[in-house]
Parts: structure tokens; C-alpha cells; sequence
């Protein structure tokens, strides 16, 4: 059923123009992609073993690039398919930054109404001597 509303709203904003958003304004800086060919994942076990790579990439660049921070925060599906990463409908990825924490990446899989996580990305940085 969720499946169900979730294409009807893909249909209606398609129908209003409120289709996939313009990231237009991201070809101007240097948008490289996340890999050479394009990372088409399809199981969770693909997931767990080459997102948490891209994730990491993704989360790096939002430190160092304030217009690529205010771009994955609102669609990060849609940033990760224009650098190459293809994930399946059924996976979604939130982008959370709360104040004072650091900013983090959870990807979660929904499945007849039900959500659940896959992975849960942070990056910290360690000063080593």
C-alpha cells in the first residue's frame, strides 16, 4: 500500500511539474562522480559492502562544500544517482545534522510498511602522531 501511495505522488508531481528537482546549479563546480562506472546496487548484502564507501565520499564532501551539504541534505538519493549510485525503490537514505554533532547518513529499507535500517554512516575524524 505504501508502494501504492508513493507512485500515485511520483504520478501527481510529474502531472504539476514538481518532478525530480533541478541540480542544474551543481554542474558549475566540479560534481565528480562517486566511481568511474556506474554502482548499480540491488541487495542488501551489495548495499552493506559498497555504500558505506560512497557514503563516507558523500559525508567528506558536506564538511569542505557548503552548496553540496544544502544539496544532499534535502535529496540525497537523487545527489547519489547523479554521481553513479543506483539503489533500488525500495531503499531510502536520510541525511541528519543536528547542531552540534556531526553530520551522519542512515539508509533504511522499507518493506510492506515497514522500515528498517541498513546502515547508519558517520564520519569522525582522529588526529594520529
Amino acid at each position: 500500500m505504501f508502494q501504492k501511495v508513493q507512485n500515485s505522488l511520483k504520478k501527481i508531481r510529474a502531472r504539476v511539474g514538481l518532478g525530480k528537482p533541478n541540480f542544474d546549479y551543481l554542474d558549475d563546480q566540479d560534481l565528480s562522480r562517486f566511481s568511474e562506472q556506474d554502482i548499480i546496487l540491488e541487495s542488501e548484502n551489495q548495499i552493506q559492502q559498497y555504500l558505506p564507501e560512497v557514503l563516507g565520499q558523500a559525508l567528506a564532501r558536506t564538511w569542505i562544500d557548503k552548496r553540496f551539504l544544502d544539496a544532499f541534505y534535502k535529496y540525497p538519493v537523487e545527489i547519489l544517482e547523479r554521481g553513479g549510485v543506483y539503489l533500488p525503490d525500495r531503499v531510502s537514505v536520510e541525511f541528519q545534522k543536528e547542531d552540534n554533532q556531526r553530520p551522519k547518513v542512515i539508509v533504511y529499507e522499507t518493506d510492506k510498511n515497514k522500515k528498517r535500517k541498513l546502515l547508519e554512516l558517520k564520519l569522525v575524524m582522529v588526529a594520529e602522531q
